[in-house]
């Protein structure tokens, strides 16, 4: 395995715990946190952040989870290494095609998105979505091309803008709350409640981003742990506090519209504080595109490397960036923008991939204390004794519990979406046969690289 020096497999370990704690934060936070929690305050009533509070304590499952891999096993594509080594590499596989299936369809959901609040300040947008969609992708992928010094300050620079303009929001409606808008606290009974976490559960849905970025990350042994909890924790204030400072302004039934956030912020702020709003929305959703364009394109990577993808994937530009996955992956985005109805069609199936890929690391988790016997001994964080076993194995259920909810709310696109799997898994065990007719143990090849 890999050391924890400059470099792994490769790419440079030149990213800070504040980078970390940016990429992971802007990746699951994206411009929803403007909306989604008024409309769920209008479902719900006043407790919604009761739903996020819901939706935040069961990704914690997985947060336990996840911050092990990356401290047992600090290696780009960590959790595809795991999937490999400890079930097998279909397995590793199918993760591998779950995580770009689940990521891919963020990528015209956070282009569209964008070019939408853009559309505030330049109005001649709203007329050319699709083509300023395209030039967001192609701008945010020449970007991750420039390196990790380049896109980790613009990066850290969006997310300080997108967490002051949530905190100062969610400060300025507390302080000015009108608290007999919290009274009953379960207008609809507390049944909406619980099933609103299904739409929270989803807003945090990008936790595992960082880890396949390990292999890049200073000190990967402490700093992975200190990022998936510091990054989780302010991600959950920033959503609570969210919806405290909109119910606080504005009665939960008549938050259901197109932008709470700005009608809110007009009872309290000067009305340019409202750009600010749109401002780090287009913030948010950035950071998140920049994030999963890093990460995936890391999983990538170490498929070319291995040489189950094409080999060209697995080079490097004068940067250590693998160019040549950013360049595909900017290609795939196009095309996702380009046949896209809406921003939001395919929410529901990108939710179900991202819950597949948590369920997939889940149980592959179970055997890591086995399989990697001794970087499990020499990590700095690992899961002892029942924990070992309890944290995974909640995740597994909450993750079925939520793929299970999600396939039901969109059966026939999700359903045609599955298709694929197989499809990807022949096509894998094909390309594996005829490596392996070469006399090499692809296995063992790709367990190497760690």
């Amino acid at each position: 395995m890999a050391e924890t020096s400059t470099e792994s497999g490769g790419l440079k370990r030149n990213l800070s715990l504040m980078s970390a704690i940016s990429l992971m934060t802007g990746c699951i936070v994206g411009a929803s946190i403007f909306i989604v929690p008024g409309q769920l305050s209008a479902t719900t009533g006043p407790t919604a952040w009761l739903s996020y509070l819901i939706g935040g304590i069961l990704i914690l499952f997985s947060c336990f989870m996840f911050a092990q891999v990356g401290s047992v096993l600090p290696v780009t594509g960590a959790n595809y290494m795991l999937c490999t080594g400890s079930v097998s590499s279909v397995w590793g596989f199918l993760y591998v095609m779950c995580y770009l299936l689940g990521d891919s369809f963020l990528f015209p959901i956070m282009s569209r998105t964008i070019a939408m609040y853009l559309g505030v300040f330049f109005p001649a947008i709203n007329n050319h979505i699709t083509m300023v969609s395209v030039i967001i992708l192609v701008v945010t992928c020449l970007i991750a091309l420039m390196g990790n010094d380049f896109s980790s300050k613009i990066q850290n620079g969006c997310v300080i803008l997108l967490v002051s303009v949530v905190l100062i929001f969610s400060f300025g409606g507390i302080i000015n709350a009108d608290w007999s808008h919290f009274v009953p606290m379960f207008p609809h009974g507390i049944n909406p409640v619980i099933m609103g976490a299904i739409s929270t559960y989803y807003a945090f849905a990008g936790v595992n981003c960082i880890i396949d970025l390990s292999g890049e990350i200073k000190k990967p042994e402490k700093n992975i742990p200190r990022t998936v909890f510091v990054s989780f924790g302010i991600v959950l204030v920033m959503y609570i506090g969210m919806c405290v400072g909109l119910v606080g302004l504005i009665p939960a039934d008549q938050l259901g519209v197109a932008t709470p956030a700005v009608d809110a912020a007009k009872l309290i702020f000067p009305g340019w504080f409202s750009y600010f709003i749109a401002l780090a929305a287009v913030a948010a959703c950035w950071t998140t595109l920049n994030a999963i364009i890093s990460a995936m394109s890391r999983v990538l990577y170490v498929l070319g490397k291995n040489t189950i993808l094409p080999k060209k994937l697995g080079k490097t530009n004068k940067h250590g960036i693998p160019s040549a996955a950013v360049i595909v992956l900017s290609i795939i985005g196009v095309v996702m923008v380009l046949f896209s109805a809406t921003i939001m069609q395919y929410v529901n199936v990108s939710s179900f991939y991202l819950l597949l890929t948590s369920l997939l690391v889940a149980v592959a988790s179970l055997k890591i204390k086995k399989v990697f016997s001794k970087e499990y001994e020499g990590a700095a964080y690992k899961l002892k004794g029942a924990w070992y076993y309890i944290w995974p194995a909640l995740a597994i259920i909450s993750s079925v519990v939520f793929m299970i909810l999600q396939f039901t709310s969109d059966i026939k696109m999700t359903g045609i979406s599955i298709i694929l799997l197989p499809i990807g898994v022949a096509l894998y065990l094909t390309r594996k046969r005829k490596i392996e007719a070469t006399g090499v143990n692809l296995d063992q090849e790709i367990m190497k690289g760690m």
